[in-house]
């Protein structure tokens, strides 16, 4: 049933519920316009004026009067099709709020009336309004009646009536509505009829039926298909010219007819039961199978079995249970899990016996594996032997372990030789080192032309490089050069460290110098002397802390006592007295 049919009967029910409001109810309905004056509108008696035309509003005296000019125009634009915007373009009408949210025609508010000569009569319960070709009559409780012209046949009348508030009917050119409510509902339009007698629902249109029995059966047919739904025996059935799908209790079916453009077709078509392009079944949770284009599956839970089928990849998977087998293009597997394993191909074999062993070949490679030892072998001939406390292996390289204390190396290209007894002994030569540790007493580690560096016990290091040398005597004395920086520690008295831009120089306690390229910080005991470099010269300055500080820039000098308390400045033309922490200018200004 469509939505303007279930809306018509809502509007129809609404009659008898809002019955005072009938007249206002009938323009929703097409019964007509409003009823302005007096009670909802209506004037007070038979004789009462209708409403007329407005007026033109009148020119005040000596308004000249304005003519258009012989081809002239209102505005500046040329002619043409400008297109412009209405002062609100967002403000929805009356007639396209009332149509928002539903497909529901309803009627013409101005169908066949007269806005200017509109006639109203009433008489205590009886109340009429007449237009033109619109007329609305109501004999309040027991009867309403509109007229007004056909909506596409103007010749034609529209007649909509409701007799005590339960039985609407309407006949016209497009509908031919009857309902008794709540019981019946009969309602007919040019293009469908649809019939409601309780539970049952009957509509008919074109290519198009509806037949329910609510809730217990619903059937229809569309131009393409068909649905069927049946809730007490938990049924859908549902297919069209592309497909379908059908639901019986736990079993289901949705097959497909259609092809993509890439497929070549390789069904017949037709239903669940026929030769569908793809299609998916089962009876949950039991069973489920299908098939498309490219191939079939099938899985049965409770056998813990699963089947698939891809000709097109040349892939098929079966499994019962422990049983695997599996087929691809390059390869076949069979399993019985989780304790044998089986792989093979057209230039390999693999096969697994969990735990005891494995083995397998591929080409001229091969590995072997039990719980005793593992031999492998690679297909550019290198070997690996592994058993308890032992490896080795065999290539461009050679390694023996004696696990876990005696590891030997060799690389035959590259000359490397390597020793390792852990963690005591560990030896290594090749072309560009020697190297020899005796942990924890010993190591030399020598770099031919780059580096040699010597250990003795962990605590004394001496290396020597292309860029510096350095001695270390853990944890007191460090000492070295890397190019143009150089530092010498003996700690915790003496630290010097040099760079091509600043030195720190520290006897702790009572020395410290900290040079840079522009100035100097120097402390010795309670001795402190700055220097910085400016313009025409030095400033500097002593202190003798904490009573006496002197110092001279290129334009004067300066003293104070206790940091203040008495002192004197001279900065060129400016001269001040300090006294009592507070300066006195004397002449001139203070420097910025």
């Amino acid at each position: 049933m469509r939505p303007s049919r279930f809306w018509l009967i809502v509007k129809s029910a609404a009659l008898v519920v809002f019955v005072l409001g009938l007249a206002s109810e009938a323009r929703a309905q097409g019964f007509g316009g409003g009823m302005p004056g007096g009670f909802g509108g209506m004037p007070m008696g038979p004789g009462a004026p209708t409403r007329s035309a407005p007026k033109k509003k009148e020119q005040p005296p000596g308004t000249p009067e304005l003519h258009a000019a012989s081809g002239g125009s209102e505005t500046t634009l040329p002619q043409g099709s400008e297109p412009t915007l209405p002062e609100e373009p967002l403000k929805l009408t009356d007639p396209l709020k009332a149509r928002l949210g539903s497909d529901f025609g309803l009627d013409e508010p101005t169908l066949g009336r007269d806005p200017g000569a509109i006639d109203r009569d009433f008489y205590g319960l009886y109340y009429q309004e007449h237009s033109d070709r619109y007329r609305l009559r109501l004999a309040f409780p027991v009867w309403m009646e509109r007229t007004q012209p056909s909506l596409t046949d103007s010749s034609k009348d529209d007649r909509a009536s409701v007799f005590g508030g339960v039985y609407y009917n309407r006949r016209s050119a497009e509908h031919a509505d009857d309902i008794l409510f709540p019981v019946f509902w009969n309602l007919r339009d040019t293009d469908s009829r649809t019939t409601i007698l309780g539970p049952f629902v009957n509509r008919e249109a074109k290519d198009t039926s509806d037949n329910w029995l609510a809730p217990l059966y619903f059937f229809g047919t569309r131009p393409n298909g068909s649905y069927q739904i049946i809730p007490p025996l938990l049924t859908y059935l549902n297919q069209d010219n592309k497909g379908g799908f059908d639901l019986i209790g736990p079993a289901f079916c949705s097959f497909s007819n259609q092809h993509t453009a890439d497929e070549e077709p390789k069904g017949k078509g037709g239903g669940c039961f026929g030769n569908p392009v793809e299609r998916d079944l089962g009876i949950a949770p039991f069973y489920f199978g299908g098939h498309d284009p490219k191939g079939s599956y099938r899985l049965i839970p409770p056998l813990l079995h699963y089947h698939s089928d891809n000709p097109d990849e040349q892939h098929s998977l079966n499994i019962w249970g422990p049983f695997y087998r599996e087929s691809t293009e390059e390869r076949e597997l069979f399993h019985v899990l989780p304790f044998y394993w089986s792989i093979w191909g057209a230039d390999e074999h693999h096969t697994t016996l969990f735990p005891f062993f494995h083995y397998g070949w591929r080409r001229n490679a091969s590995l072997f594996v039990n719980p005793l030892w593992l031999d492998a072998t690679t297909e550019e001939g290198n070997h690996t032997f592994a058993t308890w406390g032992y490896a080795s292996y065999r290539g461009r390289t050679e390694l023996d372990m004696f696990t876990p204390l005696l590891w030997l190396y060799r690389d035959p290209d590259a000359g490397v030789n390597q020793q390792l007894l852990f963690p005591f002994f560990y030896h290594r030569t090749g072309p560009r080192e020697n190297s020899i540790a005796l942990f924890p007493f010993y190591g030399s580690f020598h770099r031919y032309g780059v580096s040699d560096q010597t250990w003795i016990t962990p605590l004394f290091e001496y290396e020597h490089s292309l860029t510096g040398w350095k001695t270390n005597l853990m944890p007191i004395a460090f000492f070295g050069r890397d190019r143009h920086d150089s530092h010498s520690v003996i700690a915790p008295i003496f630290w010097d460290f040099s760079t091509p831009s600043s030195r720190t120089t520290i006897v702790a306690p009572i020395y410290w110098r900290f040079a840079r390229p522009n100035a100097v910080t120097q402390i010795v005991g309670n001795f402190v002397y700055t220097e910085k470099k400016v313009a025409h010269g030095l400033d500097w300055k002593f202190h003798i802390l904490p009573g006496i500080s002197y110092g001279e820039t290129p334009d004067g000098h300066s003293w104070d006592l206790l940091f203040g308390l008495v002192g004197y400045v001279r900065r060129g033309e400016y001269t001040a007295l300090k006294l009592f922490w507070s300066p006195i200018t004397l002449s001139g200004h203070a420097p910025e």
